[in-house]
């Protein structure tokens, strides 16, 4: 049973990258043939990743990854042809993405989190690829949006009983206040950088709990759920683990007198 859903989870992985592939190919014909700057949905890390690999397999190398700011985690792929230079693709971006701010009255400061704003906007219809990040603040948030949804969104969230008393707005990407994750930091040691030997030092759970996790897919890296026990794991890497939370693999700090490895692990607040 087990190597049946191992096999199955393979062959959707397979088909997943396929298609990933096609979407790019066809945005790259496009950007080739019109001569014109085209782009994608936001992405996800695990769609990045595989799209970054197959540009550099085709050696096209007139492509920026943006989110909005240096520090986003989801990002577009923008892609411009040989007749424009980088600098004039990146001068574009700020009318590709829009930010919607959104000002919260004094008597609603602290009461919503990433959630609810995810939540709002998804029932409007809104497919989550076409949103990036989205920076929650006690008093404000940002809601990073393609630019020809920007209105739409706005102006639906004008109507909710939600947000109406809020001072809605969209302005460009580069005025948005970027925060700073927090993170709580700690140490782990393992005996290598095998994922089952990393999700196992971070949860607590014994070898054979986290080989269930796993096996039930419950651990993704970089948005891609591994069922691979033997899988390495990078330095960089985000981990989400179903119930423990988000972390990332922060530093190799090198062997302890044991010889096991000692990493620094940041979990997400």
């Amino acid at each position: 049973c087990i190597i049946g859903n191992r096999e199955g989870a393979i062959m959707e992985t397979n088909r997943e990258e396929k298609l990933i592939i096609a979407k790019l190919n066809d945005k790259l014909q496009f950007c080739k043939t019109r001569n014109k700057i085209t782009y994608t949905d936001f992405l996800n890390l695990n769609e990045k990743n595989i799209i970054q690999k197959e540009l550099e397999r085709q050696q096209f190398k007139n492509y920026i990854f943006t989110g909005g700011y240096e520090e986003a985690e989801s990002k577009i792929l923008l892609m411009y042809p040989e007749k424009l230079t980088k600098e004039i693709a990146t001068s574009n971006i700020k009318e590709i993405i829009k930010a919607i701010e959104i000002i919260l009255p004094n008597e609603q400061k602290g009461k919503y989190q990433h959630r609810d704003y995810l939540g709002t906007v998804m029932q409007f219809g809104i497919i989550r690829e076409r949103m990036g990040d989205i920076l929650v603040y006690e008093d404000k948030a940002y809601i990073i949006i393609l630019a020809e949804n920007a209105e739409y969104i706005k102006n639906s969230l004008i109507t909710t009983t939600k947000f109406k008393k809020s001072k809605i707005s969209i302005i460009d990407i580069a005025n948005i206040e970027v925060k700073e994750p927090d993170f709580d930091i700690f140490k782990i040691t393992s005996n290598s950088m095998r994922i089952d030997n990393i999700v196992s030092e971070i949860t607590k759970l014994s070898r054979n709990e986290t080989a269930k996790l796993i096996e039930s897919e419950k651990v993704s890296i970089n948005c891609k759920i591994e069922t691979k026990q033997s899988k390495i794991v990078n330095i960089g890497d985000v981990l989400i683990i179903r119930g423990k939370g988000k972390f990332i693999v922060g530093a190799d700090l090198g062997e302890n007198k044991k010889g096991k490895r000692i990493v620094e692990i940041k979990k997400y607040k």
